[in-house]
């Protein structure tokens, strides 16, 4: 059974002890209980508050920064209802000597997202890329630094730079991203066949012999080859999701805002969407449109019996003529591969932990584009397989971001770019009561109605414990590690479990002097919280192990005890191979956190 046990504190005068090994913490369980006090087990978290955080782009309808607003001019709606808020700033700028400019850390991630990322597309950018970089570090100083990282995807994450304030760093990362070959995937060699078969089903929708059975069978093995097509085009877009969310929950508990470039040629969402808006308009009679038209997914009139474009990808859509069934199925199945949901938790989850996606589609030609107009007319050629801009522009608007899809004045969208993380509104109100993993709808309303606002527009109401356990987890697949309480794993044990597991135990210790203990009534107070979690050999991440630890040191015994240091002892059942674990500590009273990691064996 995972479990956590706080083994206590050795108190003693003069030089504080070594970490105790975990024959001496086991002892010292033994003992009378000292001024920390002695748990055991997984102990409850406490009742918290959350504090929710919308940083605001005010401008007018011209575009300009709206400036010197107060609180007066926004009303904020959570999930409808109407909240106080209790903090108010602006943010950015540089200004040092104005009383009510509130500077923070920013930390910049770089992802680069090569499953779906030609090189061509890569490389016409990074000129761009490494001077916008440059930029920001620059404006960083020591008291309100400015981060940069760089992530890749290639069907793993890749991490090539973490955070740092270090230009020639960044840049040696910004070059590893630069020289990582060509990602090759079984989408893109179905794309073709697919593209072909689209042509198949054009000529079987409009055949005049659409009711003999062997059309409908020829159709049907079509539309069977686009469903496998679909099933790999919806895998990779997961995968790619997935490895963002790992990035996402990583910057948890990094401080300040988060600007995410997410660098991609585009994903599906809903894979062929724009396939089925094209066959539903030839059949409808209607003039084909160019990609960016299809973009706006606008209503338009529709004959009898059809569905508006709007519609077509749900179950009740359909096509008419003899062969209705066999496209009514052939939409069915592609509602099993429809990826919106996730994009939109992937956004909330992104503005509980403060982070805005700027999504940059390199301008050079779409990865999915049919390269069919050599061969047909302009009214039958596919433009899109899927929307591959979609998801981009909807990450970027539900996060307070800025998307780039279109267009080739690529430092235009740098300096816009520079602008919002420049200048901005921070609006703050607690949430007393919340259920954890609820997504919560955000509305703002400006005073006056003229101004335009960007800004988060959801996000997952996330305790501290589940935020603490991200960070962790973090450190343990991408290497973020942090450590000024100068947390320390001091042993790992295993005696032999059952069924092929072994009990390990990791006692980490930690020193009294480096938490922000407050005086209080007499005594010396804080709370603690601490986090492990384990990564197998095998890739399977075991679930976090808790404790929630509140110290109280009575005044008098505060000079001898801030020389000590307390320990803590985690339990997993693990199988036998080479191991990474990762060990995560909060100071409530400090606000800030370790995160360290270690590899083992179990032999």
């Amino acid at each position: 059974m995972i479990g956590a046990t706080l083994l206590g504190a050795v108190l003693a005068l003069g030089t504080p002890p070594g970490p105790a090994t975990p024959t001496e913490a086991r002892q010292a369980e033994t003992l009378p209980e000292g001024p920390l006090g002695r748990g055991v087990g997984e102990l409850s978290d406490v009742v918290e508050v959350t504090v929710v955080n919308v940083d605001v782009i005010a401008t007018d309808r011209n575009g300009r920064p709206a400036e010197d607003l107060s609180r007066q001019n926004f009303r904020v709606f959570d999930d409808g209802q109407p909240v106080q808020l209790s903090y108010f700033s602006r943010g950015g700028g540089t200004d040092a000597a104005d009383p009510e400019l509130v500077r923070e850390p920013l930390s910049v991630a770089f992802f680069f997202d090569n499953t779906h990322l030609t090189v061509a597309s890569r490389s016409a950018v990074m000129d761009q890329i490494k001077d916008f970089a440059r930029g920001q570090l620059e404006t960083g100083n020591r008291d309100v630094p400015v981060y940069a990282m760089v992530v890749a995807f290639d069907g793993e994450l890749r991490l090539l730079q973490d955070l740092t304030t270090d230009y020639i760093a960044l840049a040696q990362g910004l070059n590893r991203a630069e020289a990582a070959h060509q990602v090759f995937t079984e989408a893109q060699s179905l794309k073709r066949r697919s593209q072909e078969s689209f042509l198949q089903l054009m000529n079987q929708l409009n055949g005049r012999r659409q009711e003999s059975a062997g059309s409908i069978g020829a159709l049907r093995a079509t539309l069977a080859e686009l469903i496998a097509y679909a099933r790999v085009v919806h895998q990779d877009s997961a995968r790619t999701a997935d490895a963002i969310e790992d990035v996402v929950e990583s910057l948890a508990l990094v401080p300040g805002r988060k600007a995410f470039f997410l660098i991609s040629d585009g994903f599906a969402s809903r894979p062929f969407d724009r396939l089925l808006q094209n066959v539903q308009k030839r059949v409808a009679g209607r003039r084909e449109e160019t990609g960016v038209e299809l973009m706006q997914n606008r209503e338009v009139d529709a004959p009898e019996g059809f569905d508006a474009p709007n519609n077509l990808y749900t179950r009740n859509s359909n096509i008419q003529g003899t062969a209705a069934l066999t496209t009514t199925s052939f939409q069915q199945h592609l509602s099993a591969f429809d990826l919106a949901d996730r994009y939109v938790g992937l956004a909330a989850l992104a503005n509980s932990h403060r982070v805005s996606f700027y999504a940059f589609k390199p301008p050079e030609v779409e990865v999915a584009a049919a390269a069919l107009s050599e061969r047909v007319s302009d009214q039958q050629k596919l433009t899109y397989l899927s929307d591959l801009r979609g998801v981009l522009n909807g990450l970027a608007h539900d996060t307070g971001g800025r998307a780039w899809v279109s267009g080739r004045n690529v430092e235009t969208f740098f300096d816009q770019v520079a602008a919002d993380l420049g200048s901005y509104y921070s609006l703050g109100y607690v949430l007393d009561e919340f259920v954890e993993g609820s997504i919560h709808e955000v509305r703002i309303r400006p005073r006056p109605r003229n101004l335009r606002l960007r800004h988060r527009t959801s996000y997952v109401a996330r305790s501290l414990r589940e935020r603490l356990a991200e960070r962790t987890v973090g450190a343990l697949l991408l290497g973020w590690t942090e450590n000024p309480h100068g947390l320390h794993i001091d042993s790992i044990q295993w005696d032999t479990g059952g069924g092929g597991f072994y009990d390990v135990d990791f006692t980490v210790s930690v020193p009294l002097d480096k938490l922000l203990m407050i005086e209080q009534a007499g005594d010396r107070t804080d709370q603690v919280r601490l986090v492990a979690v384990v990564l197998t050999e095998d890739g399977e991440q075991l679930a976090p192990s808790h404790i929630v630890l509140p110290l109280a040191i009575p005044d008098r015994d505060w000079a001898e005890a801030r020389d000590q240091f307390f320990a803590v002892s985690f339990e997993y059942p693990i199988p036998r191979g080479s191991h990474r674990v990762a060990i995560g500590l909060w100071d409530e009273n400090g606000g800030n956190g370790s995160y360290i990691r270690r590899e083992f064996s179990v032999r």
